[in-house]
């Protein structure tokens, strides 16, 4: 059992202990992490240590140094690198720090396998059926790869309209898989998306605030190395200061808070961790591709970076790899100067919200708006839900769209209530009328409403038995019951 007492007079270092070797690469190590699959959180924490470590000379240090400097919990610490460990990645050892009663503790080293103990982690995986047929090469050349180019690239403008349907619209929800159909008039099948987390909860749908706010500093970054003519890569080192700022439509200054800061991570690795299984895109049936199922992520999150600025202040980074396909869409359209606003289909303003179903709605107008659809549409209140946000549930859905509905409520609006609803009214804000009893979850049974740039009437369809939406774009000025034929 080594003794390493001078960590402990030193530095005032107890066991557990964590270390690199002065020799370590960090690069190798992250690539071995995603040849074995290790999960995005367990190689950023790895890079936190790294970096830590650095500071010590011994290139050695307790956990409870280390959690400190990462804000992290001890057991965490462990937890993580016991993980490491199970994939060769970590070598642990039996030390102590204590010169009187020579407790013993452990010693994690971060490490980088030697080619016997890859083989020896390659050979624990599942062998192949022998019975396989092989694949000849020449078939799998023949395949047209630039259609799933194609595709890629057309789902990156419209990444927006599709995946947030695919995430999680509750906070408080703690499910780990999240499967949706979404319909379309320009396809035969609907499209089928999958999210899954990798551990943890999955992608929350105001995390996008910070996806956009990363998109939105690269088309800056981007732009500046096409002018310098530098060669653009997939992988960006972007601060997180500026990335809040941005998503959260802050000062700079004020971004640096640790509440901030550490929000904005957990944002990051959720975005990381969760990845989009997309079945259907294709639209038509090629001789070699009868269609992809696309396994797609918004980035990956390979480090947080933790630097000191010019002025000593210390200060953290983001890591992230984006899709190829992200990074040839936003030079394309710089290129070739295009509204990226558009283009995306997304921008910060719209998650300053903390009305998830507002968020919806907000980018599902904006699709229609932009590709010139929905001119006049009737909906149920589920029919609704399945277009603008089929990840909620209909009780979730009608609460949070009636506090749109309320915010943004016409004031010269006068409902005609059908007799069989006027016993379901237990509240009148303005000209809005809402049932339910309990505050704050009462749904609009009448109400008019203006919002990006659709005119919103709810109330009793006599035709249908039931409450319906009506959509009409530009109309102020007119009544909707003249215009769709229904006494609303």
């Amino acid at each position: 059992m080594r003794e390493l007492f001078k960590l402990s007079e030193k530095y005032g270092f107890k066991a557990p202990l964590a270390s690199v070797t002065p020799d370590f690469n960090f690069t190798t190590f992250t690539r071995l992490c995603n040849s074995l699959n290790v999960s995005p959180i367990t190689t950023a924490i790895a890079s936190e240590l790294f970096v830590e470590l650095q500071n010590i000379e011994e290139l050695t240090a307790s956990l409870d140094h280390l959690a400190v400097k990462t804000d992290r919990k001890i057991s965490n610490l462990r937890h993580h690198l016991s993980l490491l460990e199970k994939q060769g990645l970590v070598t642990t050892e039996f030390i102590t720090t204590d010169p009187i009663k020579k407790r013993r503790g452990k010693l994690f080293t971060l490490t980088i396998p030697k080619g016997n103990m890859l083989a020896a982690i390659k050979d624990n995986s599942t062998p192949q059926d022998k019975r396989m047929a092989t694949v000849p090469a020449t078939s799998v050349e023949a395949i047209n790869v630039e259609q799933y180019e194609h595709k890629a690239r057309y789902m990156e403008l419209q990444i927006v309209r599709y995946l947030v349907k695919a995430m999680r619209t509750n906070r408080k929800d703690t499910v780990a898989k999240l499967s949706v159909e979404i319909r379309d008039s320009f396809i035969e099948k609907p499209i089928k998306i999958t999210a899954r987390a990798e551990q943890g909860r999955l992608i929350y749908l105001p995390d996008m605030s910070y996806y956009a706010a990363c998109v939105t500093w690269l088309i800056t970054h981007i732009q500046e190395q096409l002018e310098s003519d530098e060669q653009i890569g997939e992988t960006f080192t972007l601060p997180l200061e500026p990335i809040i700022a941005l998503s959260k439509d802050i000062d700079v200054t004020a971004a640096s808070a640790g509440g901030y800061i550490n929000n904005a991570i957990a944002a990051l690795q959720r975005i990381s961790a969760t990845t989009f299984d997309m079945q259907n895109f294709f639209n038509q049936v090629f001789p070699s591709i009868i269609d992809i199922e696309m396994f797609y992520k918004l980035f990956r999150l390979e480090a947080i970076v933790t630097y000191k600025d010019e002025r000593g202040q210390e200060k953290k980074a983001a890591v992230l790899q984006f899709p190829r396909s992200t990074i040839l869409n936003l030079v394309a359209a710089i290129k070739s100067q295009n509204s990226l606003q558009e283009l995306l289909l997304f921008s910060t303003d719209v998650f300053a919200t903390n009305n998830e179903i507002e968020i919806l709605f907000g980018l599902w107008a904006r699709s229609h708006l932009f590709t010139g659809k929905q001119a006049d549409k009737i909906y149920t209140w589920n029919a609704l839900r399945e277009h603008v946000a089929p990840s909620s549930t209909l009780n979730e859905f009608k609460r949070k769209f009636s506090s749109l509905i309320i915010a943004n409520a016409d004031p010269t609006y006068i409902a005609k209530i059908h007799e069989s609803i006027k016993d379901r009214i237990t509240e009148t804000i303005g000209t809005i009328h809402l049932s339910g009893n309990r505050k704050g979850e009462r749904i609009v049974e009448y109400g008019r409403a203006t919002i990006q740039g659709y005119l919103i009437n709810i109330g009793y369809s006599e035709e249908h038995g039931s409450p319906v939406l009506a959509f009409r774009r530009d109309m102020s000025g007119l009544t909707l019951k003249h215009q769709i034929g229904y006494n609303l």
